[in-house]
This record gives C-alpha cells, sequence and structure tokens, in this order.
C-alpha cells in the first residue's frame, strides 16, 4: 500500500498464498525450454467439495484451537512484535495432514483442533465461506480502501520435478482446500522465482517474496496466503490523530500517531480480569477486529486462551458501551520461523510420517510465517502467508540395541568439570541385603 496519511492494517503469515480451484483438479503443466521444469502433475478429474458451515461439526473445536494457535504462536516471537494468522498455519498444516500419519497425523491434527474427515470438512467449510469476499488481491495497493472488505485467499502445492506425488493426496487438496499445484526445480533459483511470484501475486505485493530457501534436498512446497483490505464502520476523524506517549515493553516512552474517537462512541465492550477488549466493526459489519488491552503491569503474550474465550462471549453478546477510544496509527510486519513451534508441538513431522504424500521419504525442512499489519484512521489492510517445504530425509538406520546383560560400569560425575563422583563395577544388579 501507498498510504501512510491514513495507515491501513496488514497481516502476513508465511504459509504461501494459496489459489481456490473450483472447477477442476491440478494438471500437469507444459514446460517450455529453459523454463523451470520438466517434470509433470498427476491429472485430476476431482473437483472442491462444497461444505456447509452447518455440515462441518468440527468447526467451533478447530476456532478454538485458533485462538491458541496464536497466543502459542504470538509467544514464539519473544516478545516483539509478532503478525500471526493462525488461520493459515491451520489450513497449512492440516493439507499436510492429508499425506500424514501415525504419531505425525496426530500431533498435527491436535494443533488444528479436529481430526480426519472432521478436520479437513471444517477447513474447507471455514475458507469458503470467506470467498464471498473475493476479489483481486492488488487491491490493496490502491490509495483507498475498496467500499466493501475484500478477503483474498488462496492455497498452493509446489512440487520437484524429481518427485512423484500420490494421486489420493493431490486429490484431497484439491477436494478440501480448493489448491493449485505446479512443478519446478526446487533445487535453484527457477524454483526460487516461482515461489516469489506466487506469494507476492497472491498476497498484493504485501509479502513480496517467499521464505523458503531452496536446498539440494527440497522436495515439496505447501503454501497458504490471506490477504484482507476493509473499511471501519465508523472511521475515525484523520484531524484528530496526534502525536502520543506510547510505552515499550522495557518502560521507555516513544511518540506515536494517536487516533481517536475525540468523544464517546457506543462500541462493544468487554472486560475480564482486568483485560479490556473492544470490537470494532468493518463495512457490512460481518468482520471485525478485536482490540485488547492487558491489565497495568501485565504483557500482552500474558493472555490465556480461557480468558481470551471469555472475552469473545462478552463481545459476541454485541452489548455497546459508551467509550472514548484512543489507539495507534499502526505499520508492522514480521517473519516467524516456525520450527520450533514445530518441534515443541508436532516433533514426529520433523522426523517424518508423510507416506501418504509420496513413497518418498519426506519431512518437514523449513516452515515459515511472515505477517504484516497496518492500521489508520481510515480501516485495515491484512495479508499473510504461510509456507511448509518437505525435505527427502536419507534412509533411517535401523535403531542401536543397547541391551545390559552383564556386567556394567556407572560412572557418576560432575557435569561441569568431568570429575567421577561415583565409578561403580556392576556384576550382579540384585539386592545383596
Amino acid at each position: 500500500m501507498q498510504r501512510r496519511t491514513r495507515s491501513c492494517l496488514a497481516l502476513f503469515v508465511t504459509v504461501p498464498v494459496v489459489m481456490t480451484l473450483t472447477s477442476c483438479g491440478p494438471q500437469a503443466r507444459d514446460v517450455p525450454p529453459g523454463d523451470t521444469a520438466t517434470g509433470t502433475l498427476p491429472a485430476s478429474q476431482v473437483v472442491r467439495a462444497e461444505v456447509m458451515l452447518a455440515e462441518a461439526r468440527a468447526v467451533a473445536d478447530v476456532v478454538d484451537a485458533a485462538d491458541v494457535l496464536g497466543l502459542d504462536l504470538i509467544n514464539e516471537g519473544a516478545g516483539t512484535t509478532t503478525v500471526t494468522s493462525p488461520a493459515s498455519l491451520q489450513v497449512a498444516l492440516s493439507m499436510a495432514a492429508e499425506g500424514a500419519e501415525g504419531q505425525t497425523l496426530a500431533e498435527l491434527e491436535a494443533i488444528i483442533g479436529a481430526e480426519g474427515a472432521d478436520r479437513s470438512e471444517a477447513i474447507n467449510a471455514l475458507t469458503a465461506t470467506l470467498e464471498e469476499f473475493d476479489g483481486d488481491p492488488a487491491l490493496v495497493q490502491d490509495d483507498e480502501l475498496p467500499e466493501t472488505p475484500l478477503v483474498h485467499r488462496a492455497d498452493r502445492l509446489v512440487m520437484d520435478d524429481s518427485l512423484d506425488v500420490r494421486q489420493d493426496f493431490v486429490d484431497a487438496l484439491t477436494v478440501n482446500y480448493g489448491a493449485t499445484a505446479d512443478v519446478t526445480d526446487l533445487a535453484g533459483p527457477a524454483g526460487k522465482k516461482v515461489l516469489d511470484e506466487w506469494v507476492n501475486e497472491h498476497t498484493g505485493g504485501l509479502v513480496p517474496e517467499s521464505a523458503i530457501q531452496p536446498t539440494d534436498t527440497l522436495r515439496l512446497v505447501l503454501q497458504d496466503a490471506i490477504v484482507l483490505a476493509a473499511r471501519w464502520e465508523a472511521p475515525f476523524a484523520a484531524s484528530l490523530t496526534t502525536p502520543q506517549d506510547f510505552t515499550l515493553p522495557g518502560g521507555e516512552t516513544v511518540t506515536v500517531d494517536m487516533m481517536t474517537t475525540g468523544r464517546a462512541r457506543e462500541v462493544y465492550y468487554a472486560e475480564v480480569e482486568g483485560w479490556q477488549a473492544v470490537r470494532l466493526p468493518y463495512t457490512g459489519g460481518r468482520l471485525h477486529a478485536d482490540i485488547v488491552l492487558p491489565p497495568e503491569g501485565s504483557a500482552p503474550t500474558a493472555m490465556s486462551p480461557a480468558v481470551l474465550g471469555q472475552i469473545r462471549a462478552i463481545l459476541d453478546r454485541e452489548e455497546r458501551v459508551a467509550v472514548i477510544l484512543s489507539m495507534p496509527v499502526a505499520d508492522t510486519r514480521s517473519a516467524l520461523d516456525l520450527k520450533p513451534y514445530l518441534t515443541d508441538h508436532a516433533p514426529a513431522a520433523l522426523d517424518g510420517g508423510f507416506s501418504g504424500i509420496s513413497d518418498t521419504s519426506l519431512t518437514i525442512e523449513q516452515a515459515f510465517q511472515q505477517g504484516v499489519l497496518r492500521i489508520d484512521e481510515e480501516g485495515t489492510v491484512a495479508a499473510a502467508v504461510t509456507e511448509i517445504g518437505f525435505g527427502e530425509s536419507g534412509m533411517a538406520e535401523p535403531p542401536l540395541e543397547f541391551s545390559v546383560d552383564r556386567p556394567y560400569l556407572v560412572r557418576i560425575a560432575d557435569g561441569e568439570t568431568g570429575w567421577p563422583l561415583f565409578l561403580a563395577h556392576i556384576t550382579d544388579p540384585r539386592s545383596t541385603d
């Protein structure tokens, strides 16, 4: 966006944007000489399934899990500005889950909040219900926000030209996510260009390039993107915006442009255990932003899912309170490496468990979210891209057997100095009493 005097809000998450496909499945691509790939994709005759929200039993569970996931991701930011899209990450992980099994599948579905067909249908229904807001993502670069909210989403599978992907996996991405598919050389600059161009296009340029880096082992990338541009239902008057103090986490005070309602305005308001929140609708009333302020002396990262759930419930009751609201103009972005989060919450995925994708042994090699957030008097611009890169793992060696079934030594030492405090030779471990 070129606007600054009316700075908007934008959100980006590192998982490439995914385009919705409703007419046909991914098709083999003819690759001109000198282009990025020489391989082909399995042809698919399936179309995206239509799932209504009322038919998807796990929607509420997935929404609740998204709040937990979002709070976890905020904490991954280590106290710095972190713009995340829990929804985008859930979609990307759910696409990965279509080819997962065993412990890997169980861990991914625990993050998403639903299992099996219920998971796929819930994600399908949640993304499909946003299609009424779809439009050209390039609109986020216009000087004026659109009269009606824009929400553009896209999903894609990109495979290396050396990888054979299972037809069932390709079909599942089409049926449940409307994902398109492409083939390229993911080991070099040509593949990087394919990833970059798609991310740039489907975020309207808000995220200029993919966070995935080519490697000799990279075999497959899943991309998800979401872009939002929306006007406030009741805009702020730019003439009332003035420089005001803002206290940083360390106690330092800085000057920011603070917009204000100027006088009391009837807004949706909630207060739970000292946490205060207001809900600001966008035009049309369906989309909204909740602004949540922690108690004095507390950090936003101290928010718990339980308190957030209570705040949501109060705001959903649409009880208005007269509030004089002041909040800063914001123009922020962040990039989050998701590998540490996955190490804690889905470690099996880093070791494999994706035989439903390909006969080739795959592990999650790279995972990122890029985010941009801009808020001003007029409204919000948001975009998110999530990317998960799968690498080919080497043949796993058989586990080493270590059976203590004969006399052995026990050495107990000080780890800092190496000083052996005890050294024992055990010839018979039975009690000698």
